[in-house]
């Protein structure tokens, strides 16, 4: 909350700053306009200021500061044609107000001038004032409701960015129980028969969790790492499956330091392995990982088990393009082919520049 309060203050004084500019290059122009008129009577360019016009000045000052941080907030919260509407009545009339108090009190007050002579009508200095007023009111307005559009414009990309984060932290959480359900099945089936794999397989699984633990709250990581996880991941299942497992792998990543975001990969082998069948030695599950200099190819086929139906089919990957998708946009390729007796799965996508 300190960091929001922080940006709310930076942001008034920009507005402020902003404003002072704008009010600044305002008196330039009107004084440069005022000096060309003088040149075209035959007087001096540069003369000293009238007071009425240096009073003015003042009143375009705070007409400016009470529209933009009062009048605009409260009436322009919900922008319509009614609360338009009341902006401008009620900026105008601030203007009317000040400009009555400073020329025709405290000047009255202090040099003993007043702007406009006894006799003016009501009618007349509200008209009057309209057409000096007008410019600074809508300036005014339309600086607030543009800089109001792109702080809005900020917050909802900045809401936008934070949500996608949170909904990327609540897939990650899926994937871990997912397979970790999973990987301690296999461990007991082990243990219960007293199998000396019970060990490797609890070896497997240490370093499977510190991969989990340490590397999933990273944004990207090296590609080795995720490599090393799926081959833990194969030699757990291997243990589990005995000499009839059937994978065929191919990595041929020219950088292994190359960063990629974690789990891109691992889904790829996760489904295969939990829906395909590992047991065919004539219809092998088949992973070819390659690495070129701007992009990862990954590509998984497996023969599909018939008798593997569950809720959670596919779960891994329905996440995986979710993620795809805040990532990388639509800057990736990912085709699917199923045609009820093998299923392949390709994933093209770019490596970033920072890599």
């Amino acid at each position: 909350m300190e960091v929001d309060k922080k940006n709310i203050n930076f942001s008034k004084q920009i507005s402020v700053f902003i404003l002072l500019g704008f009010w600044a290059i305002y008196i330039l122009f009107d004084y440069i306009t005022i000096g060309l008129i003088n040149l075209t009577n035959g007087n001096p360019f540069f003369e000293t200021i009238a007071l009425f016009t240096a009073t003015m000045y003042i009143v375009q000052l705070i007409t400016i500061f009470i529209t933009y941080f009062f009048i605009a907030p409260y009436f322009l919260k919900n922008i319509n044609w009614k609360s338009i509407l009341l902006s401008i009545i009620c900026s105008f009339s601030i203007f009317i107000i000040v400009r009555y108090m400073i020329e025709q009190i405290i000047t009255d007050f202090l040099f003993n001038k007043v702007n406009y002579f006894e006799g003016t009508t009501i009618s007349f200095y509200i008209y009057d004032n309209l057409h000096y007023g007008s410019f600074i009111v809508f300036s005014s307005l339309f600086l607030w409701m543009t800089f109001h559009s792109i702080n809005t414009l900020k917050q909802n990309n900045i809401i936008e960015k934070e949500k996608k984060e949170a909904e990327i932290n609540f897939l990650k959480a899926q994937i871990n129980p997912h397979f970790l359900f999973n990987t301690l099945n296999n461990i007991y089936s082990l243990v219960s028969v007293n199998s000396a794999d019970s060990l490797k397989a609890i070896e497997n699984l240490s370093a499977i969790m510190r991969f989990t633990t340490y590397e999933t709250n990273k944004d990207k990581i090296e590609i080795e790492r995720e490599i090393d996880y799926i081959n833990q991941y194969l030699d757990l299942e291997k243990i589990r499956y005995g000499e009839k497992f059937y994978v065929e792998k191919e990595f041929l990543i020219t950088n292994p330091k190359r960063l990629i975001h974690p789990y891109i990969i691992s889904p790829f082998v996760e489904n295969a392995i939990k829906h395909g069948i590992v047991k065919d030695i004539n219809h092998p599950i088949k992973i070819n990982i390659k690495t070129e200099t701007n992009f990862l190819e990954i590509s998984v086929e497996n023969k599909i088990n018939q008798h593997q139906k569950d809720e959670t089919l596919g779960i891994g990957l329905t996440n995986l393009k979710k993620r795809l998708n805040y990532y990388f946009g639509k800057n990736y390729t990912f085709e699917v082919k199923n045609d009820y007796e093998t299923f392949h799965i390709y994933l093209k996508i770019p490596f970033h520049d920072e890599n």
